[in-house]
Formats: structure tokens, sequence, C-alpha cells
């Protein structure tokens, strides 16, 4: 059986859909994160740029 590595965006709870990005509107695949807050839909390059600061943010929310 295969574990969970937490290395996809599945595993992170991100998922892949047809829509339109939340930063430029591009449209086209988006990955969005559906437990986070708008913005959380990204086109591929938007995802690179704001997904990691917006999941950084998030962590500093958390805690240590």
């Amino acid at each position: 059986m295969r574990e969970t590595t937490k290395e996809s965006p599945v595993d992170r709870g991100e998922v892949e859909l047809p829509g339109r990005c939340q930063v430029c509107g591009a449209e086209g695949k988006t990955i969005a994160v559906p437990s986070a807050p708008p913005p959380n839909e990204f086109c591929a390059r938007c995802a690179i740029e704001y997904g990691e600061a917006a999941a950084a943010d998030e962590d500093e929310e958390l805690g240590p």
C-alpha cells in the first residue's frame, strides 16, 4: 500500500479544474485550494508566485 507523501497537490488539498485565475484573470486550468480564503484559484504561473506566499501566511497564523 502506498503511503501519503504530502507532496502531490491532491495530498495537500489542492485540485486542478477549469476556471479563471483569481489573481491575473487567465482562463484555463487552475489550481484551487478549496479550504483556503480567496484568492484560492491560481493559474500555473500565479500558483508558483502567490501559492507559496499564501502557504507561508497560513503557517504564520497557525504559529509554532
